[in-house]
């Protein structure tokens, strides 16, 4: 190693990151997503009155939280009935978790930008992210016990 000190240098800033963030002890399985293009995605939100609705935000505002929330990216299209038996699956996770779980929805027809930028090329793909870093993903439709497990090992 040719300059030792360099490496304790990045070695601290990586920690202090990790700290931070609060994600440092989860593995990543992917593409951070620093540098992913920005498109027009779906919020799920519950309402006061423990109704589902959906708000637009930006996909990079939506997923590069710097919190210790786990953010939940539905890559899916209309036209998928696999996509369609998800979302509901999906919406009443968020009812359970409430704040502790963002689920934004990337419609893979207006943003394939993003898409292409994270791999995806098949729906329904589901990307899980904490500190704008994945940890964990899956793809088709899995029973909600099982997406309900998996983001219990991310907690």
């Amino acid at each position: 190693m040719k300059n030792p000190k360099r490496f304790g240098v990045l070695a601290s800033i990586l920690v202090l990151c990790e700290l931070l963030t609060g994600c440092g002890d989860l593995p990543t399985t992917g593409k951070p997503i620093a540098g992913s293009p920005d498109g027009v995605v779906e919020i799920v939100v519950v309402s006061s009155d423990g109704k589902i609705v959906h708000e637009e935000s930006e996909f990079l505002k939506a997923v590069d939280r710097k919190d210790q929330t786990l953010v939940l990216v539905d890559f899916a299209a209309s036209w998928c009935a696999s996509c369609r038996q998800l979302t509901p699956i999906l919406q009443s996770i968020k009812k359970k978790e409430g704040d502790r779980l963002e689920v934004v929805t990337v419609d893979v027809d207006a943003n394939p930008a993003i898409a292409r930028h994270l791999g995806v090329s098949a729906i329904p793909d589901v990307r899980i992210f904490c500190g704008g870093v994945q940890v964990a993903d899956f793809h088709g439709v899995l029973p909600q016990s099982e997406i309900e497990a998996l983001l219990r090992s991310l907690k």
